[in-house]
């Protein structure tokens, strides 16, 4: 049973070189945290890595039988933690590879200890000195996340966290095994309101990363699918209200009524994605009412710029896609930030 306030160092590693070693006695001599080491399916020949750690006083070694990636192994120490330290504050998650330094390291740590609701991360300075495509995919993902999650993080891809034990408890139920889970991890915070800190740290790329196992292609189309699930619900709920209100206009000819039952439509698809699909939160009758009262103030809106447009269009369903067009920005930051989440970035030291 660990004291009060005690954190846990949690290092997931896939095939580690002698740098595990190293950061792991470091951290050891450092503090009297238990560290928990996950070996993702590496293999018999990194056995005896993970054999020298094992040694070592306070570091418990779990093994996966296979590779199943690195969300899978996160998910593997955190349940393990919950299970055996249930009075941690959270835990401290870096990577295997050298890329952090034990004293930034042990200030992700003393930030959670000081503050164990708010999530910690350790953000690195991308100037000239960090590879290109480490550069570059930070930038954009930094921009893509601040629009379609609202979370604006210096650094969305660092593996340096300070994670509260509330975080680790929702973090069980992701299903993304592989690096979109720390993306999914990400919309937990979000939709959870929970306070992030963001503390510098050095930036450190050894041999350009080359030892790092992640595939840019590859896990690049995993994260960036995460996101994708927000569009998908918006043109699954838009061709759902334009396909009743092209129906209900040919049936009645009333552009106004057609409006109404398609919304409707739309009403209940949307809300079902938004809970299940995008936000993957299940908001109670505060949440409901909300989205009701967007869902008739964005129809009327529409309808309004719809009659509009209708006068110059002759067309209108193109009349209609024009409107929504227009109306999409507002209800998906509404939806983001007010509905399923709150206006303002959660707040940052």
């Amino acid at each position: 049973m660990t004291a009060a306030r005690s954190f846990v160092f949690l290092i997931p590693s896939y095939q580690p070189t002698d740098i595990l070693l190293g950061l792991t006695e470091e951290l050891r001599r450092a503090s009297s945290a238990p560290v928990v080491i996950v070996d993702d399916g590496s293999g018999a020949g990194y056995a005896p890595i993970f054999e020298r750690v094992r040694q070592m006083a306070g570091v418990t070694v779990l093994t996966n039988a296979v590779n199943l990636g690195k969300g899978a192994a996160l998910r593997h120490g955190m349940n393990h933690i919950l299970v055996h330290h249930p009075d941690c504050v959270g835990v401290v998650t870096a990577d295997a590879d050298g890329q952090h330094a034990v004293t930034d390291v042990l200030r992700v740590a003393e930030a959670l200890q000081a503050e164990p609701d708010r999530v910690a991360f350790g953000v690195r300075a991308f100037d000239a000195q960090v590879p290109l495509r480490s550069r570059f995919g930070n930038t954009a993902s930094r921009h893509i996340y601040r629009f379609l999650i609202g979370i604006n993080l210096s650094d969305t891809q660092t593996g340096l966290r300070g994670i509260p034990k509330r975080l680790m408890e929702l973090c069980l139920t992701i299903r993304a095994n592989r690096y979109e889970f720390e993306t999914e991890q990400l919309v937990v915070i979000k939709t959870n309101r929970m306070p992030v800190q963001e503390i510098p740290i050095q930036t450190i790329y050894i041999e350009s990363n080359r030892d790092s196992h992640f595939r840019p292609l590859r896990d690049s189309a995993r994260i960036y699918f995460v996101l994708l699930r927000y569009s998908i619900a918006s043109v699954v709920t838009e061709m759902a209200d334009l396909a009743v209100f092209a129906t209900a206009m040919t049936a009645s000819g009333d552009l106004v009524w057609s409006n109404v039952i398609g919304r409707l439509v739309a009403l209940w698809v949307q809300f079902m994605l938004l809970q299940s699909f995008v936000f993957r939160l299940r908001g109670g009758a505060g949440t409901l009412a909300m989205y009701l009262g967007l869902v008739v103030v964005s129809g009327v809106i529409s309808t309004a710029l719809q009659l509009q447009i209708a006068n110059v269009v002759p067309f209108p369903v193109v009349a209609k896609v024009m409107a929504e067009v227009l109306v999409f920005v507002f209800n998906f930051l509404f939806l983001r930030d007010f509905v399923f989440g709150r206006a303002d970035d959660a707040a940052r030291d």
